[in-house]
């Protein structure tokens, strides 16, 4: 056995190149002083845009319940400010499906002024569901 095979449930053999599809994942960029985002296919499918559209932050926004995004906008103001980050598990909903997203993010700094923030988003709508404890 090699490291490149997981086990599942009932010992199930989960091969590592299958992992890609199983785990929804992705990194993300947003320029702050254009508000323009960049992200990778794994964010488009999180939020069911077509890959490689356009967007501002604004239409991400609206994706979020409006609970998420009040909690989104907070962090972000805080770690914009005090230049850090955050980590937050944000509920979104996509054509009437709500899911869970665990967005960390950590602010870039060009000459001791904020410019991106950057990290990544995860579908944890599973371990949410099933009330499963992260460690963070």
């Amino acid at each position: 056995m090699n490291d490149a095979t997981l086990y599942g449930p009932q010992s199930d053999i989960i091969p590592y190149a299958a992992m890609p599809t199983m785990v929804k994942t992705g990194l993300w960029a947003c320029d702050l002083a254009t508000e323009t985002l960049t992200w990778s296919e794994g964010v488009y499918d999180l939020f069911g845009f077509p890959r490689g559209s356009v967007l501002d932050r604004a239409t991400a926004a609206a994706c979020y319940t409006p609970e998420s995004r009040i909690a989104l906008e907070c962090l972000r103001m805080a770690a914009i400010r005090d230049k850090t980050g955050f980590m937050l598990d944000a509920e979104i909903e996509i054509d009437g499906k709500r899911r869970w997203v665990r967005i960390v993010a950590q602010v870039e700094c060009v000459d001791g002024k904020a410019g991106r923030l950057v990290g990544s988003k995860s579908d944890v709508t599973h371990e949410k569901r099933v009330g499963l404890h992260s460690g963070f």
